[in-house]
């Protein structure tokens, strides 16, 4: 019976092993060769800072600059290449550029430049000298202007112009690279919420509408929005036959007349506002004489809003002439 002792003293052991199983994960011990080890969960990446309204508003600006930019080397190669080109567009390119970015981006620009400039001394040969590429680029844009009116009128050549305008150009969008690459990206670094807030405030810095790619098109730009907006269309009717030029000519005449109709109902609209502002006052002066009055006062406005009419249909039917012409010629080079 001495002999069966050992084999009571081994009867806990397969209980040990259980426990011993069981607290395997919490041990610590090193895995064995083959096991896969537990990794902690990623951290989740903070999301992207959205960038200030200014910086934003400065962003798309330039997009909008781009694509008047790649629509002035379209109307430069087809002089180059002896085409027929409108040349109220090619006119109207760089008189939206001296009167828009020249007078409202890039002095914009320049007052934020000079904020960063105050807080941050490394940055300020940088911002002196995109300053100075700013004024350099409004002569220039200027010089083109005059090329392009001298180029209307015979007395400079289409090569002349093409050279300055390829070089405008290639110079607009270096620099607007070198701002995108170089420098929004500093001005976001140095630039707080409070220095935000206080430029927001600065009346130079307040949002002006862009007569093209603003909420209404101005009169004086409308060939060329036309014509942006059929260099868009342009993308993806390459290679379609003759037919689909008509379709185009008609969807741009379409176009003409709606901003037509825009700018009556507008001019009707403001001498509506007239007529009642001084409707009004002369009832303050006599409302005896008033009706009187206000009948010929109507009349002398409604005259000169018939005239405004006749100019902007006049203009649009000069416009859709334009078009069908340009038709025309676009399907005589591809016959030719």
């Amino acid at each position: 019976m001495a002999a069966k002792k050992p084999k009571t003293a081994k009867k806990p052991a397969p209980a040990a092993k259980k426990t011993a199983r069981a607290k395997k994960p919490a041990a610590g011990r090193k895995p064995a060769a083959g096991a896969t080890r537990a990794r902690p969960a990623p951290a989740v990446a903070p999301l992207p800072r959205e960038r200030p309204p200014l910086l934003e508003a400065l962003y798309a600006e330039h997009r909008h600059i781009a694509s008047v930019m790649q629509l002035f080397r379209e109307q430069l190669e087809a002089i180059a290449a002896g085409q027929l080109v409108d040349t109220h567009v090619v006119y109207e390119v760089m008189d939206y550029m001296v009167t828009w970015p020249d007078r409202f981006h890039h002095p914009r620009e320049d007052l934020i430049y000079g904020r960063v400039a105050e807080l941050d001394a490394g940055a300020a040969d940088s911002v002196d000298s995109l300053q100075r590429d700013h004024d350099a680029m409004a002569e220039t844009a200027r010089e083109v202007l005059r090329n392009i009116r001298q180029w209307r009128d015979g007395e400079v050549s289409g090569e002349e112009l093409v050279r300055s305008g390829r070089a405008y150009i290639d110079h607009m969008y270096e620099h607007m690279n070198t701002e995108e690459k170089l420098v929004f990206p500093e001005i976001d670094r140095v630039l707080g919420a409070e220095d935000w807030r206080e430029l927001a405030q600065d009346d130079q810095l307040r949002p002006v509408a862009d007569p093209v790619f603003g909420p209404r098109v101005q009169r004086e730009f409308r060939n060329m929005a036309r014509k942006l907006r059929s260099s868009v269309r342009r993308g993806v009717e390459r290679g379609t036959l003759v037919e689909w030029l008509s379709v185009e000519a008609v969807m741009e005449s379409l176009e003409v007349v709606s901003m037509a109709y825009e700018s009556a109902r507008g001019s009707a609209a403001e001498h509506a506002r007239v007529a009642w502002d001084e409707g009004v006052e002369l009832f303050r002066e006599s409302a005896v004489t008033a009706p009187w009055r206000c009948a010929a006062n109507n009349a002398r406005l409604g005259l000169r809003l018939i005239q405004e009419v006749a100019e902007i249909s006049r203009q649009a039917l000069g416009d859709i002439s334009r078009v069908n012409q340009e038709r025309k010629a676009r399907i005589r080079l591809m016959d030719s």
